[in-house]
């Protein structure tokens, strides 16, 4: 049985990675059409100026954030296609997935947005005013402004994902919200050095800013992986 159903599991993975790829990369191919204006919105809450330090590096730079953006965009069916094909491991039934669709894709992008209107412009600004000084002026490359920003906002957008992944992993029997429960203070500190790690500055505020929303999010987790519990054990 082991044997069958990895075997399951790799054909859905496939399944999955493949159509994933077709998805984000019709997503990627409008994205580029449009690259210019997204890297106007990411300029316009950064407010600064950057510079191409080669030919081709405008032309390479936007097909770059035409990936990221196809990414971006194809969440909702990436996290649909994904809930398509393993969704037999779940135990939900059809209405809870969609539930699960639903808050895994709002989640997604509040945490994206999140990053896009308050923490970019504040860990950028803190940076640029840290580096400037003694005859130092930033150059900025359009390249490095692009996966520096594109990875500020996939990481604040996986990491709202705390409480989804708390459910499913309860969902499917590998830990419990008492287990949870009693690791607040493991679990604070490791949100706190991930922060530290994920977040652009070294400064408390801009590590608050994605510390304490995500612990917040993990409690929210324990709450609902209890609420989960005590419906079954009434079944």
């Amino acid at each position: 049985m082991e044997r069958e159903t990895i075997a399951i599991l790799l054909r859905s993975s496939k399944r999955f990675i493949y159509k994933a790829l077709i998805a984000i990369t019709v997503s990627g191919a409008f994205s580029f059409f449009y690259s210019r204006g997204l890297l106007g919105l990411l300029l316009k809450k950064a407010d600064i100026k950057i510079y191409y330090l080669s030919l081709p590096e405008v032309f390479l730079s936007s097909i770059e954030l035409s990936i990221y953006a196809g990414l971006f965009f194809a969440i909702p069916l990436v996290i649909y296609l994904a809930w398509h094909e393993f969704h037999g491991i779940s135990g939900l039934r059809p209405a809870q997935g969609y539930m699960f669709i639903l808050a895994a894709i709002a989640l997604f992008y509040v945490g994206s947005f999140f990053c896009y209107s308050i923490v970019l412009p504040s860990g950028i600004k803190f940076l640029i005013d840290y580096g400037q000084g003694n005859n130092i002026m930033a150059m900025i490359s359009m390249q490095r402004f692009v996966v520096f920003c594109a990875a500020m906002i996939f990481a604040f957008g996986l990491t709202f994902e705390v409480p989804i992944v708390l459910l499913m992993l309860g969902k499917v029997g590998l830990v419990k919200s008492r287990t949870l429960s009693k690791t607040r203070r493991f679990a604070a500190l490791f949100i706190v050095i991930g922060a530290s790690i994920i977040t652009p500055t070294p400064d408390i505020y801009n590590m608050a800013l994605l510390a304490v929303p995500t612990y917040l999010l993990y409690e929210v987790g324990i709450l609902l992986m209890k609420m989960n519990e005590r419906k079954q054990g009434s079944h």
